[in-house]
């Protein structure tokens, strides 16, 4: 068998067998040993790939939310920011979202890599559907599109790190009503 064939495959078993052992771990208790073990490989084979846990853990949730955040052009501003803020504090509240918020506090490094890996580009992805709003003439066109985001998603991440306390789809739906009408032209 190549090799390089064998790569993908072992990183994706390694990514997954770190998802699993954090559903019955914590993120200090999780060692690079059961995981390699879980995912039936010699540590050097995770080595190769991250320098260390907390690099492995970023890439474990960078998997597990490649998929979650898409916003669908069919769908009014409402509801498609309804299915993102609900998505975060989902993924938030789970056991890789809870380490991945663990290594982004204690790691500058992590922290600066998941905010170009993950913040940035989910930022810029929901700036285009404000701005879309926005030229459709749904949204006023003065508003500042980062202060509009900080509004919207801050409250979930502050949620959940200061009162650990997970946003529930009424706190959602209050909070978009709240933001929106600041920033929707009236009709």
């Amino acid at each position: 068998m190549n090799v390089k064939n064998k790569e993908p495959r072992s990183k994706k078993e390694i990514l997954t067998a770190t998802l699993e052992m954090l559903e019955s771990n914590s993120y200090s208790s999780l060692t690079i040993e059961a995981i390699a073990a879980q995912a039936g490989v010699g540590k050097t084979t995770i080595y190769r790939w991250w320098e260390n846990k907390a690099r492995l853990v970023l890439d474990a949730f960078l998997m597990t939310v490649e998929s979650e955040f898409e916003f669908d052009s069919n769908k009014s501003i409402q509801d498609n920011f309804k299915q993102q803020l609900e998505a975060l504090a989902r993924i938030l509240n789970s056991k890789i979202g809870k380490s991945t918020l663990t290594i982004v506090t204690e790691s500058e490094e992590i922290a600066k890599d998941f905010y170009v890996l993950f913040l940035m580009t989910k930022r810029n992805e929901a700036k285009q559907l404000l701005q879309a709003a926005i030229d459709m003439g749904e949204l006023k066109p003065a508003i500042n599109l980062d202060i509009t985001l900080d509004l919207l998603y801050g409250p979930i991440y502050f949620q959940i790190l200061i009162y650990k306390q997970i946003p529930d789809a009424d706190y959602i739906n209050d909070l978009l009503i709240h933001v929106l009408e600041g920033i929707t032209v009236a009709n």
